[in-house]
């Protein structure tokens, strides 16, 4: 008598690979499980066998593959052959089919028809004389057929309704474990909706049935859970079943932000069908303000990490300061590095650059790999423009600009051209408001004005252009740097739109964080800040990356309530005060 799916031994397997099929790529990584529907707890990722495969010598690993899987070139020196891959899949397969001769092995994947053309490849390559010796069952097609209502169905989808978390690299190890979860999960669901307790049944009803159409979508959080929250602001939490922590928000109304998730056809980004597909469970916390709660906010997404919060994590996220000629950079701010607080990585890279051909007066030459030039375009070598291209653009630049490049320092030319450019922008964006409003145009502004850069078609005059661009966007850090030291150590008081006017909200930062929150009467004179002596060098270095991005929620929360049209001022001493004049003025510059 035939094995049930519950007992029915298999290999849970995945595959990761440089492109999307074997003509446009090569397997980089395969690992699989071997397991039965029937445990009582799926052996996790350890209990399988994983190898990264070694490529052709002409073949690398692209950019966002690296940057999905987190394999590098160095990870591949631990490399074997496909060949060897292939056997060993041979023999855990004859494992898992032992006392069955001839049995094709039952092999589960999630949405085969990426893997499979890779397997049909090496068995061709290592074993054509043979029969293709697995039964390939696929958990999407089985999912899509018995669950076409949730809103998303890819592998961590699936798995995470389940309540299965996983890491956030893509690397064979943790799919194959999810695919063993998954498979798990599916059988108990096909012999109670369906029936289906054997193999053959499975794979005739995936042969007589299609997946039917989507008619709404369903999530798998209680209705109950987010229909009594209260029209109050706050953050709220999603949860995975199990309490595993999805996704940190803030709300103005917790009840109205929550439930606009769940409306009928509500546009989401794909990651957020991914959570919600995922969430099951929710816990909020009310605050006082929406300013409170954006602060909460991004202070509990640095401190938890949820992994569909993607703008705020920390990750390898770090701050940096540089020296005044841009050419250098370091952790502290000190007498040979006062410029930053500034984000550090690409912008770093090419202030830097910019610095030494300032500095240096350095000539663009012939070598297609002239970092400097590349790191000044913040664009990878492989996608800039070819070296003649490059050199007439550097010389636009450099007729454009020639007074300033021959009159002021690295630091001057940089944050007064900046100036310039970004005073321009400003003008170019109430220019095309003012067409929008005329012609009804709903097109976004900001595509409109920001250079495509990267993958685009290079002109001498595009090359001046990005090199502008970069020197705008730098600039603009550095007086958002100013601001930040600025802003934590600040007294700030607003009104809410629920305040009747005899109160206002208060809240005192020292050293970038919170001392002092709450209600006081309208008619009281806000103090200055306990640190508003503080000098702007201790000011530097106490900003680290969570009070960075402290900084940055507390100043779009001040363009909010101006954008509202409510009181709001501002103290930074004894004798600095802004109110709503002077912190609109300011705020368009940072």
């Amino acid at each position: 008598m035939s094995a049930t799916l519950a007992d029915l031994k298999i290999l849970a397997l995945d595959c990761q690979a440089t492109g999307a099929n074997p003509v446009r790529g090569h397997l980089l990584e395969m690992g699989w499980i071997q397991t039965s529907a029937s445990l009582d707890r799926i052996a996790d990722k350890s209990a399988g066998q994983t190898y990264l495969i070694r490529l052709p010598a002409e073949a690398a690993i692209p950019r966002a593959v690296q940057r999905i899987t987190g394999i590098s070139e160095e990870n591949l020196k631990a490399a074997v052959s496909s060949k060897i891959v292939w056997e060993n899949l041979l023999a855990s397969a004859g494992q898992a089919v032992s006392g069955l001769p001839g049995a094709a092995c039952p092999v589960v994947i999630h949405f085969a028809r990426y893997e499979t053309p890779f397997l049909q490849k090496l068995h061709r390559e290592n074993g054509p004389a043979g029969p293709f010796p697995f039964q390939i069952l696929c958990t999407h097609e089985i999912a899509v057929r018995l669950l076409p209502d949730i809103p998303r169905r890819g592998i961590r989808a699936i798995a995470g309704y389940y309540g299965h978390s996983m890491p956030e690299l893509k690397r064979s190890a943790d799919h194959a474990a999810a695919t063993a979860f998954i498979w798990q999960s599916l059988v108990r669901l096909l012999n109670t909706n369906c029936g289906i307790s054997k193999l053959d049944q499975l794979i005739d009803w995936l042969a007589a049935t299609r997946p039917p159409g989507r008619s709404t979508r369903a999530y798998p959080m209680n209705p109950r859970l987010r229909q009594q929250l209260p029209d109050k602001p706050g953050i709220y939490r999603m949860l995975r079943a199990g309490g595993n922590l999805l996704y940190i928000g803030k709300a103005k109304s917790l009840k109205q932000r929550v439930n606009s998730y769940f409306r009928p056809k509500a546009p989401h980004a794909e990651h957020i069908l991914e959570m919600l597909t995922q969430a099951r469970g929710l816990d909020v916390t009310p605050t006082g303000s929406a300013l409170e709660a954006a602060l909460l906010e991004s202070d509990e997404i640095k401190r938890h990490s949820p992994p569909y919060n993607i703008a705020l994590r920390r990750r390898q996220r770090r701050l940096a300061f540089c020296t005044k000629d841009l050419a250098r950079h370091a952790a502290v701010a000190h007498d040979d590095y006062p410029v930053g607080p500034l984000p550090a990585g690409q912008i770093i890279e090419a202030l830097a650059a910019l610095g030494l051909w300032l500095r240096d007066r350095v000539r663009i030459d012939g070598d297609r790999h002239n970092c400097l030039a590349y790191s000044l375009l913040t664009v990878p070598a492989e996608y800039a423009p070819e070296i003649d291209c490059l050199k007439q653009g550097f010389e636009i630049f450099r007729q454009h600009h020639r007074r300033r490049l021959q009159h002021q320092t690295p630091l001057r030319f940089l944050t007064g051209l900046g100036a310039k450019l970004w005073q321009e922008k400003l003008a170019a964006a109430a220019l095309a408001e003012t067409d929008e409003k005329k012609q009804g145009n709903q097109d976004d502004l900001d595509a409109q004005l920001e250079d495509s850069g990267g993958r685009q078609t290079w002109t001498p005059e595009a090359v001046c252009t990005a090199i502008e661009s970069m020197i705008r966007h730098s600039a603009h850090l550095i007086r958002r740097a100013r601001w930040i030291c600025l802003l934590s150590e600040s007294s700030l008081a607003w009104s809410s739109a629920e305040q009747t006017g005899q109160t206002k909200n208060l809240m005192v930062f020292e050293n970038g964080a919170v001392i002092h929150r709450g209600e006081v009467k309208a008619a009281v004179k806000i103090q200055p800040p306990p640190g508003y002596a503080n000098s702007f060098r201790a000011r530097q270095n106490n900003v680290d990356l969570i009070t960075y991005d402290r900084m940055r929620v507390v100043t779009t929360e001040l363009r909010r309530i101006l954008s509202e049209g409510r009181y709001i001022e501002l103290r930074l001493g004894p004798k600095v005060t802004l109110g709503r004049r002077k912190l609109t003025k300011a705020l368009r510059w940072i």
